[in-house]
């Protein structure tokens, strides 16, 4: 049975895997949207469970859930801006930005649907209240916005620093 410290590990690395090759596909509009976030969603849900299981969690119960990336994602951020010298206003800024665009992400995947509120997910079709059918590579997600502003790109170089951070 694998310990604590290997599922950590193998968390991590996925989630280098996944984090690199969005990081080679965000700028290349030849790549659906949908496509790119599928990728930061899985980055960013297996980067909090290798950081929750060097903390201590029982990786069994965190294979049982996607949503874990909104309430640990900004806790994960927050740290790896502290490591690299965010203080003050500025790490404020910083988490309360990543809290945001957390909860977005989390929301990306088809599992997480905050009670039906939120059916739109980057992965599969799925219907809205009046019957209509939404196709992923015709939305347009919330975190596409976020991410293309100053503080979406010190988001993403922050998560790549906590992985960094957590691969062996």
């Amino acid at each position: 049975m694998a310990t604590r410290d290997e599922w950590a590990a193998g968390y991590a690395r996925q989630a280098d895997a996944d984090l690199g090759l969005f990081e080679r596909v965000w700028p290349d509009a030849a790549v659906t949207t949908c496509h790119k976030l599928l990728l930061l969603q899985m980055a960013c849900e297996k980067l909090v469970k290798a950081y929750l299981c060097d903390s201590g969690s029982d990786p069994a119960v965190l294979q049982t859930s996607h949503a874990y990336t909104a309430a640990n994602l900004p806790d994960v951020v927050q740290e790896a801006a502290v490591r690299v010298g965010y203080r003050g206003s500025r790490l404020r800024q910083v988490v309360g930005f990543a809290q945001r665009l957390a909860g977005e992400i989390e929301l990306l995947a088809p599992a997480v649907k905050r009670g039906g509120q939120r059916p739109d997910n980057c992965e599969y079709p799925w219907e809205d209240a009046g019957g209509v059918l939404h196709v992923p590579p015709d939305w347009s997600f919330a975190p596409t916005r976020l991410l293309a502003q100053p503080a979406g790109r010190v988001f993403l170089r922050l998560v790549r620093a906590a992985i960094d951070e957590l691969v062996p």
